[in-house]
């Protein structure tokens, strides 16, 4: 047990190697629930089989499901280590199961003989999940910058300009798999769940914590299925809070160009179905003109009907320079909105 010590490691010393791989050793069905960011999936078990394990473990012992688990893995320790051998070429491997156990350890002792180096996470992912937990219950260090702004702006582009050029931004967005509101979720597929959201989460902020301001999207607490933890989106209502505004000509072809057209082709009765979803705040009516300008490809004026009808009167941003903003940043060109904020970050 003591020769083992020196493969431990803590979640935060993990996250400070230069090049990490986290290396899940749970089953897959585990692992798409939730893992740390950046996580690979080596299961030692598969999901039948660990049913197995636990149903032996619970109607027989420990003992026996030990021996059935010992049974299931030992032919597949040759490619498990082949693989994090050369992972290792690359990257400082660290492994890792649901508290650091059984499943890690026996692992670990296989690559210990085998002189493959390596890393444990010490807690396994529970330590991953406290950890996350003991973070967003403090408040949050940083300067929150927010960029507000009616919906077509840019907001998202800007941010991921941001991104682009290696500054302090995080796109949420991006995160949630959800793009916000009825037609948020078209053509993104399956949002993760809020664990997995809290820890993709804390991962870009770990990046960045040495930066004195970050960048984000206004955004509702609730994206979708998953929500912002309490004390980041405190940070960002206490922040600063810039005006990003555009011309509505702009803002329609963005919407129409980056969200319906885009999504069209693989998502109309998805679209279609939002768009019904609206009637009872556009009445029956104009919801049937929308469907029948949707149906005859009039996208242009599907969405300026939205903006002005729905998006614009729900968020009621501002459309242009505002004395109720200290900053005004038009993003009818997208470059010098973005020299603006790179400015603004320091």
């Amino acid at each position: 047990m003591l020769k083992l010590d020196k493969y431990l490691i803590s979640v935060d010393n993990a996250f400070e190697l230069k090049n990490v791989q986290f290396i899940d050793l749970r089953s897959p069905i585990e692992f798409e629930e939730a893992h740390i960011p950046g996580a690979i999936n080596i299961p030692l078990l598969e999901d039948d089989e660990r049913k197995i394990v636990g149903t032996i473990y619970k109607q027989h012992s420990p003992d026996l499901a030990l021996e059935e688990g010992f049974g299931f893995i030992a032919p597949k320790l040759p490619d498990i280590c082949l693989k994090i051998k050369n992972i290792g070429n690359a990257y400082y491997p660290v492994i890792y199961c649901w508290r650091g156990g059984m499943r890690s350890q026996a692992l670990s002792n296989v690559l210990d003989i085998m002189s493959i180096k390596h890393f444990r996470l010490y807690g396994g992912y529970k330590a991953f999940r406290n950890y996350v937990l003991e973070y967003f219950s403090q408040p949050f260090k940083q300067n929150v910058i927010v960029l507000d702004g009616l919906t077509g702006v840019g907001k998202t582009d800007l941010i991921q300009e941001i991104i682009k050029l290696g500054l302090p931004a995080i796109d949420l967005e991006s995160l949630a798999n959800n793009h916000g509101s009825v037609f948020g979720c078209i053509g993104l597929g399956k949002q993760p769940q809020q664990k997995h959201f809290e820890g993709l989460l804390l991962a870009k902020c770990l990046k960045q914590k040495d930066k004195p301001n970050i960048i984000v999207e206004c955004e509702s607490r609730r994206i979708g299925s998953v929500s912002i933890p309490e004390t980041f989106f405190t940070a960002m209502k206490n922040g600063q809070h810039i005006l990003i505004h555009d011309i509505i000509e702009n803002r329609i072809k963005r919407i129409t160009d980056n969200y319906v057209i885009k999504n069209n082709d693989q998502n109309r009765e998805s679209i279609r179905n939002a768009i019904y979803g609206l009637k009872k705040r556009l009445g029956l009516k104009n919801t049937n003109n929308l469907i029948y300008l949707f149906e005859n490809n009039e996208y242009s004026k599907v969405v300026e009907i939205l903006l002005k009808d729905y998006y614009d009167p729900l968020y009621a941003f501002p459309s242009e320079h505002s004395n109720k903003y200290k900053i005004n940043i038009s993003s009818v060109d997208m470059a010098y909105a973005v020299d603006v904020l790179r400015s603004l970050i320091g």
